[in-house]
């Protein structure tokens, strides 16, 4: 019984991580679209300064068990959000963004609104672009630290968990991006090594389980700047642990799908239309399964 109540823990507090919009990343013949929804803010080589507001809604949550089978998710029934990012690039080849959401949970009538758990990354190119060879990609090195700003499942106040909108768990990334996109047709690739930290939450000490995640995307120039992009996002988590034992059966398998349209109205701006649905393809365990959809404004300043 307790191993049950643990794993229902469990479920519940990836439901709030999923609850998140999903934004996917840049499509453009200098800048990567292979990592996925961590990073809605990618510079090109000749941008300086670059900014990001995006607006989202997810919803359509069922619970995925150990079996894979789905279920009704019992906290929020829908979130929206809108997510602030601002990038600064310090040489042609390195830049960091800051990225900060703001999440309001919804259920029947009610609603709360909170600051999500804030994110600085990094980039290195170390290869970039060369016009001159269409079929080279551009390859760089990433890294990522997930602050835990937001209230937790665990320090929840609510039976109805209105109120988390976070994991409570500060988080660190490490990956490689490769994106060739230079031609008509695009694609990328990259894989990710996500490290969490070990913390009190409530009465124990969580690690959640280190992760490892991949995102593969392909699509095709419109013309411009305009483009159309489809991927898939792997994601598998090994078991957590809770004061220092291992929760049995509390692997996590996720897979997600993507289609994002660039759409550029003017010079130095872009509006970014994503929709999402995790955990509804090929093998799912111990997650929360949704439906997203975003818009985003891009803005190059300098």
């Amino acid at each position: 019984m307790r191993t049950q109540a643990l794993t229902s823990h469990a479920l519940r507090a990836l439901a709030v991580l999923s609850l998140c919009a999903f934004q996917f990343g840049e499509a453009k013949a200098c800048a990567s679209c292979g990592s996925g929804s961590d990073d809605p803010l990618v510079l090109w080589p000749n941008e300086q300064l670059k900014t990001y507001v995006g607006v989202s809604t997810s919803g359509n949550f069922e619970t995925v068990d150990t079996r894979g089978t789905t279920g009704k998710e019992s906290g929020p029934k829908s979130r929206d959000a809108m997510t602030f990012a601002v990038g600064k690039a310090l040489r042609n080849d390195l830049f960091f963004t800051l990225t900060v959401p703001v999440q309001q949970n919804r259920l029947g009538r009610d609603s709360l609104r909170s600051v999500g758990d804030p994110m600085v990354a990094g980039r290195w190119s170390w290869l970039l672009p060369d016009f001159t060879e269409p079929l080279q990609p551009q390859i760089q090195l990433m890294a990522y630290y997930k602050f835990a700003h937001a209230k937790a499942l665990q320090e929840s106040e609510r039976l109805d968990l209105l109120d988390a909108f976070g994991t409570g768990i500060p988080e660190t990334k490490l990956g490689i991006d490769t994106f060739w996109g230079q031609s008509k047709l695009k694609g990328g690739f990259a894989i990710a090594a996500l490290f969490p930290a070990e913390r009190m939450l409530g009465r124990a000490q969580v690690f959640p389980g280190n992760c490892l995640k991949t995102t593969s995307t392909l699509g095709m120039s419109l013309g411009g700047d305009n483009k159309l992009l489809a991927g898939m996002v792997r994601e598998m988590r090994e078991k957590r642990r809770n004061n220092g034992t291992r929760v049995s059966d509390s692997e996590i398998l996720a897979h997600s799908v993507f289609m994002t349209l660039d759409w550029s109205p003017a010079a130095r701006h872009m509006v970014r239309f994503t929709v999402s649905d995790k955990g509804r393809i090929f093998a799912n365990r111990n997650m929360i399964a949704a439906t997203s959809a975003s818009v985003a404004w891009l803005a190059t300043w300098e």
